[in-house]
């Protein structure tokens, strides 16, 4: 009874044992059996993926690309940065007109999550026009001619505008003649990207001055005089010399003196352009018959000691009778010191002269000298 007693409380103990771990081990392998399907779904779930491109990443100004895209695991797709709205999941979309370096996000979300791409597209800068306006010579002389010359880029029409006009092709050439002024020429041309313009200035010298000049007789006899006329343009003073002196108006007349001999006249007029001159040449013709040439020293006191201060001429009378004077010649020329009497003819010939003021007061007679004509 002992023995049987001792031995089954050792049996039941080792079998609570057996059973306990019996119970570990098939309740470990019955919870891992009975939720298999929830323990795959989060170790391997199905993100979602995508992938943005574009056709062209570098694009000229204005430029296009088109952007492509495919995702999985997916059910919206968003788009921010430099496009926006809701794309498929699946897609392409043209971009066009791209000014600016630009940016591209597509962001799509599925079941288990969200993903997203991106792509950069570069845009060169603008391909602004240009203009070169030039001319063959910018110095001119008055009514000179000179060719405009151009040449643009990334142009599309031209207008002249300044001293000349009207619409220019973008690249050409054009002669501008008989300019009379300094002149500024301006050619804007204009293109997709912009516009542009350049300039020429032309400097037209001053025109010369012209000069008319001539004489109511070339060819006098002797003691006689001709009548000198001129007229200028672009002339701004005028100075006499030869047989005649002394500033001149820029248009005038002027009776000569009294011409003994074969005289020339000069004139030079000058201007802004420059100087311009001219002679006159008058031929004075001997008379046939005697002459006598008289000489005198002009008076500088009246009769009462004062000084003559307005002296106006001389008057020479001659005959053939010593006292009796049958010819006179009056000459109011208060600055002559000498006379020629012409077409005397064979005699003896007697002179007597007096001079004059400005109020028509004689003086008293000269000496009579005479000479006798063969």
């Amino acid at each position: 009874m002992p023995l049987t007693t001792s031995t089954k409380p050792a049996l039941s103990v080792r079998s609570l044992m057996i059973n306990l771990v019996l119970l570990f081990i098939l309740g470990g392998c019955g919870s891992g059996s009975s939720n298999s399907n929830d323990s795959g779904s989060h170790l391997n779930p199905a993100l979602p993926s995508v992938n943005l491109s574009a056709s062209l990443s570098n694009l000229a100004y204005n430029g296009a690309t088109t952007l492509s895209w495919t995702s999985s695991n997916t059910s919206s797709c968003t788009a921010s940065g430099d496009w926006s709205g809701i794309k498929s999941t699946t897609g392409s979309q043209s971009i066009s007109t791209l000014t600016a370096n630009s940016n591209f996000i597509l962001a799509c979300s599925g079941t288990d999550g969200s993903s997203n791409d991106s792509v950069n597209v570069t845009v060169a800068a603008p391909a602004m026009p240009s203009v070169n306006l030039s001319a063959s010579l910018s110095n001119l002389a008055y009514k000179g001619a000179t060719t405009l010359s151009w040449t643009s880029s990334n142009t599309s029409s031209c207008t002249a505008s300044g001293d000349w006009s009207g619409i220019k092709s973008t690249t050409g050439s054009q002669n501008i003649s008989a300019l009379t002024v300094d002149s500024n020429f301006i050619l804007a041309c204009s293109g997709t990207d912009g516009n542009s313009n350049d300039s020429v200035n032309i400097t037209v010298a001053a025109p010369l001055p012209t000069l008319t000049f001539s004489a109511t007789l070339s060819s006098v006899t002797q003691n006689s005089s001709t009548t000198l006329n001129w007229s200028t343009a672009n002339a701004t003073s005028c100075t006499a010399s030869g047989d005649w002196s002394g500033s001149k108006a820029t248009a005038g007349s002027k009776t000569t003196s009294t011409l003994f001999n074969d005289s020339q006249f000069i004139l030079t007029c000058t201007g802004p352009g420059g100087t311009v001159n001219d002679m006159l040449n008058v031929a004075v013709v001997l008379n046939q018959n005697g002459t006598a040439l008289l000489s005198w020293t002009p008076p500088t006191l009246n009769t009462d000691g004062s000084v003559l201060t307005d002296l106006a001429g001389y008057k020479i009378r001659y005959g053939i009778s010593s006292g009796s004077y049958s010819e006179t010649i009056i000459t109011n020329n208060p600055g002559l010191s000498s006379y020629l009497v012409e077409d005397l003819a064979s005699s003896t010939w007697y002179f007597m002269m007096t001079s004059f003021n400005s109020s028509g007061v004689e003086s008293e007679n000269s000496i009579e000298i005479n000479k006798t004509i063969n």
